[in-house]
């Protein structure tokens, strides 16, 4: 009897150990395993490797477009500014009428970049001198166009101007001085940022006066200017 008592002691205290020992490993459930899908020769309890920095569809800002180095620097599509001009004196090459050049008007206009090369220039001129106690007055009414090579990340910028002008050069009578003139020159801009520049161009032009009805082909001088782009 008592070896019936000692053998039901043992097996009892067997079965509360053994159940004790299982409690201690805690059972693999769906939560507890990586969110990663494995494959059937996957180790399910590896640890998830890490990101190593490639962009994926769930990290849009790795995905961006890097930044080019030196970043914008010129001007760009849809910049609109003021600028003003100042033009040299015109040498007349080839033409009939009367030899003497007359006196230029500086300008003052606005820009706008219809494109990333292309800005539309409207500019207007007005100019005063004395002379033998009389006032002399001209004035310019002109529409063009500058074509800018290279992109808006170079801060030195070859370009090509195209101008049209109505008006009258600094004169005593100015209904005698009204003419028509066109321009076409080449030059370059340099922008010290995307606001301001400033610019030179030398080239042809062409006169066409009103009270004469000579045509005069002239070069103008090296003409200087500055713009301001908000």
């Amino acid at each position: 009897m008592k070896r019936l008592c000692v053998a039901a002691v043992v097996t009892l205290s067997s079965l509360v150990m053994a159940q004790e020992i299982g409690t201690e490993i805690t059972p693999v459930t769906p939560d507890n395993r990586p969110a990663q899908v494995n494959q059937p020769n996957d180790n399910p309890y590896a640890t998830a490797p890490q990101n190593s920095g490639t962009a994926t569809a769930q990290d849009p800002k790795a995905a961006a477009a890097p930044v080019e180095a030196g970043g914008q620097r010129s001007a760009a599509k849809g910049a609109f500014g003021i600028r003003a001009t100042f033009g040299g004196q015109t040498v007349p090459l080839v033409g009939r009428g009367t030899a003497a050049a007359p006196a230029e008007t500086g300008t003052v206009g606005l820009a706008y970049w219809g494109s990333d090369n292309l800005a539309v220039l409207f500019d207007l001129g007005f100019g005063m001198g004395i002379s033998g106690g009389g006032v002399l007055v001209g004035f310019a009414a002109g529409v063009g166009m500058d074509y800018f090579f290279r992109t808006s990340n170079d801060a030195l910028r070859p370009l090509i101007n195209v101008q049209v002008a109505l008006g009258s050069s600094i004169s005593s009578d100015i209904g005698n001085a009204m003419q028509l003139t066109a321009q076409f020159g080449g030059g370059a801009a340099y922008f010290f940022n995307q606001h301001f520049s400033v610019s030179g161009r030398i080239g042809l032009g062409l006169r066409l006066p009103f009270s004469t009805g000579s045509t005069t082909l002239t070069t103008f001088t090296p003409a200087v200017g500055a713009a301001w782009y908000f």
